[in-house]
């Protein structure tokens, strides 16, 4: 895939190029009489997806809504600088979410937390969005864009409370967000994303039967885009889920601390990429993954979950 994949007529792919990675996370364009992005990403990214949408036909000018599967930085960063440009322009989430959008203040704080002094290098500023801008999102709801491309929303916590995915009804895609957690089209495997401090394995799984239950045709990752079979994907997603969630708790009832429970999590992730050790340079590139990954996103929601009395499956 390049920076654009054009999925359907109505339906493209933006490979967002964050800190100038390929396949590591994507932004969705939806057209009918209107035209949606589905996860802008960070403020850093935002002239590269301005650009693609410039390429696929659209002014940026002509965008007429933005949707975030959550608010999580590296998803809906760009939400307010977005919008503080293109006054036209209106920031849809879920309505639990949509006060951290009108003040980012704990998002700003959550950022700098967990990645220090690279937060800001990473993911830009994060500004709030004019609440005149703003609209909450439920589950159920129907975004019509037109032309017989509707959006229906499907509420998906797990990830976050927050969480929201789209179902396309005309080409039967689901925008998954982060309900599945990860896939590395390259590696070809499926990982969690289970950060803290609102990761419930419980609800995710929930969510992850919820949207088998819609047959859907295909399956669009955030990180990161289409995957070869949407059956297998959801398949695949709750099996590491559930599996992670088991090294992570046998993993506390021996020396329980966050290093030790990342080192479970990393032995585990890379058997999963043994299959590249004949491909150095692609290895070592998804080896840095499943390291930030146990460290900043898996272990530590993993073992929040765990200590706040959650179960395992």
């Amino acid at each position: 895939m390049g920076t654009i994949e054009k999925l359907h007529a109505h339906l493209f792919a933006i490979d967002q190029r964050w800190l100038d990675h390929a396949k590591f996370a994507s932004t969705y364009l939806l057209a009918g009489d209107r035209v949606a992005l589905f996860d802008t990403g960070p403020t850093t990214v935002i002239e590269h997806v301005l650009d693609a949408v410039r390429e696929i036909g659209y002014e940026p000018e002509e965008i007429d809504c933005l949707i975030f599967s959550h608010i999580h930085v590296d998803h809906a960063g760009a939400a307010g600088s977005l919008c503080r440009r293109y006054p036209r322009l209106r920031a849809l989430a879920h309505e639990r979410g949509v006060p951290h959008l009108a003040n980012p203040s704990k998002l700003v704080e959550s950022m700098r937390r967990v990645f220090g002094e690279n937060a800001e290098r990473w993911y830009g500023a994060v500004e709030p969005v004019p609440e005149a801008q703003l609209a909450a999102l439920a589950d159920g709801d129907v975004i019509d864009l037109g032309r017989g491309v509707r959006l229906r929303v499907v509420h998906t916590p797990g990830h976050a409370v927050h969480h929201l995915s789209l179902f396309e009804e005309k080409s039967g895609a689901l925008l998954a967000g982060e309900a599945l957690g990860v896939y590395f089209p390259e590696a070809e495997v499926h990982f969690p994303s289970t950060p803290p401090p609102e990761f419930d394995l419980v609800r995710a799984v929930g969510s992850i039967e919820k949207l088998a239950a819609l047959k859907p045709e295909q399956v669009l990752y955030a990180h990161f885009g289409p995957v070869p079979s949407a059956e297998t994907s959801l398949r695949a997603a709750r099996e590491v889920l559930v599996d992670w969630g088991r090294i992570v708790h046998h993993a506390l009832q021996g020396q329980g601390d966050i290093a030790h429970v990342s080192e479970k999590l990393s032995e585990a992730a890379l058997k999963r990429i043994a299959h590249l050790s004949d491909r150095p340079e692609l290895y070592d590139r998804y080896k840095a993954l499943v390291e930030y990954r146990s460290r900043y996103t898996c272990g530590p929601g993993y073992v929040r979950y765990f200590k706040q009395g959650g179960s395992v499956l």
